[in-house]
């Protein structure tokens, strides 16, 4: 009985540590703005980028500070990996959450992303929204959007990804 009920409340907190954030936040993110009076965005400052570069290993990091919290990109060459950087803690694409099934999570280039940050009652996540390498920028895809959202916790936050075709209003 013992070990039945430490299993109900493992799943619980499990699935409490990994739930997804809601809509409203994915949409202030990929909207770059604040669309619900639940959610607040703010605009991430990313000009100042720290690159590291591990020539041995073929890999570089680039990441920003953002308070407390150091977020980017890491990425190898030979075999070729991408994936996000939270804290520390890297998140290759394979191990990120997807929220929809339009498109595979997908490399972007973190210089030209927006970053930001969207809060939600006592939940906090950092947005990078990006357009999939200029193809955001005219014709059929011309709202198309990625979005890639870290989950900021004391522990390693949760990441997820999600696409969307949706008007981006011009700042």
């Amino acid at each position: 009985m013992k070990a039945l009920f430490a299993g109900l409340l493992l799943g619980v907190l499990t699935a409490q540590a990994c739930a997804r954030p809601s809509p409203a936040v994915v949409d202030a993110c990929l909207r770059t703005e604040s669309v619900s009076p639940k959610v607040r965005y703010t605009s991430i400052t990313a000009d100042a980028f720290q690159v590291t570069e591990d020539e041995e290993a073929g890999k570089t990091d680039i990441t920003l500070q953002h308070g407390p919290d150091t977020v980017g990109t890491w990425e190898i060459k030979k075999p070729q990996a991408f994936g996000l950087v939270f804290n520390g803690k890297e998140t290759p694409l394979s191990r990120v959450t997807r929220l929809d099934k339009r498109k595979p999570p997908a490399v972007f280039n973190p210089y030209e992303a927006i970053w930001g940050e969207a809060r939600e009652g006592s939940k906090s996540y950092i947005c990078a929204t990006f357009n999939f390498d200029g193809l955001g920028k005219s014709g059929s895809f011309q709202n198309m959007r990625g979005l890639y959202l870290i989950e900021r916790k004391a522990h390693d936050g949760a990441t997820f990804y999600a696409s969307g075709n949706i008007a981006v209003s011009e700042k």
